[in-house]
């Protein structure tokens, strides 16, 4: 069960570090598309990451989401055609806090949907 909770994770996670670290950018197909795709790309890892390490504690999984959230677009802002943008800082910011409360429901509501019945009352 451990490894079907970590797949989900490292799937995401190479997803983003993969997109966010290429030469070029993701070609949109409207304005501002790239917002989206930073708000929903963190959103599926903040939960991944809870998914795949339900018993880390709050404020570490917060404090790792967030970095990273921050870490790829600075990273990004070091390339020669990539740039940092606080547009972007601020989706993926978002997307942690989306990531964050679609878990929180869950893991409040239907901790059995997650596999968590027995570690939502302990932490």
């Amino acid at each position: 069960m451990r490894m079907l909770r970590l797949l989900p994770f490292v799937a995401v996670a190479g997803i983003i570090l993969f997109t966010g670290l290429k030469p070029e950018p993701v070609p949109q197909m409207f304005d501002q598309q790239d917002k989206l795709h930073h708000l929903l790309g963190f959103a599926a890892f903040a939960f991944a990451l809870r998914l795949a390490f339900p018993r880390l504690q709050t404020g570490w999984a917060l404090a790792l989401s967030l970095g990273v959230a921050m870490g790829i677009e600075l990273a990004q802002g070091l390339q020669p055609y990539r740039h940092a943008s606080v547009g972007d800082m601020a989706a993926n910011t978002l997307g942690v806090l989306l990531g964050w409360s679609c878990w929180a429901g869950l893991r409040r509501h239907c901790p059995s949907i997650l596999g968590l019945a027995d570690t939502a009352q302990r932490s």
